[in-house]
């Protein structure tokens, strides 16, 4: 029997796809997975650029650990080609997403993101990995990803990060 069963994967959604139902859980979750992302995000790199000691250093490999996590994402996602829950489950998502959903894009980004920040900073990493891990659920709750699909992602994003962080150990 698999560690992990398409069952079990299904039941977890429901579970955490079910705080939808509550309106205050539905907008968080919405917020949380959409404008926050774009916003958190944009002030990473701000800060990066104009407020960290090393700023080209920061910014570089924030920025590369960021693009190569949601460039290998893509790609994994064409090669499972595993459809969204609110396809197969037949479900109405918060969000009417299009594309694969294995592995989580959001959540290999965000992974790799609190992986290179706390390699800066290892107070702004933990911190960031916990908002992953928010931005992460919220796919769930909003109706686009499956429990896998996050966790998929999660891997993506760490191997991604550790590696950048190898290549960047050398410079």
């Amino acid at each position: 029997m698999p560690f992990f069963t398409n069952r079990m994967n299904n039941e977890i959604f429901y579970t955490i796809h079910s705080l939808s139902q509550i309106t205050v859980w539905a907008k968080f979750s919405y917020f949380l997975s959409y404008p926050f992302t774009y916003i958190i995000i944009f002030l990473i790199l701000i800060w990066a650029i104009f407020f960290s000691q090393r700023k080209m250093f920061n910014f570089s490999l924030i920025f590369l650990s960021g693009i190569f996590s949601w460039i290998v994402a893509n790609i994994l996602k064409n090669i499972f080609k595993i459809n969204r829950p609110f396809v197969d489950l037949n479900i109405i998502s918060l969000y009417p997403d299009i594309g694969f959903s294995f592995p989580s894009e959001h959540m290999a980004v965000f992974v790799s993101l609190a992986v290179a920040l706390y390699f800066i900073n290892k107070k702004a990493g933990i911190i960031f990995f916990i908002i992953a891990i928010l931005i992460g659920l919220s796919r769930i709750v909003v109706g686009v990803h499956y429990p896998l699909d996050i966790l998929g992602g999660l891997f993506v994003g760490f191997l991604i990060g550790i590696i950048f962080i190898k290549i960047f150990k050398k410079i």
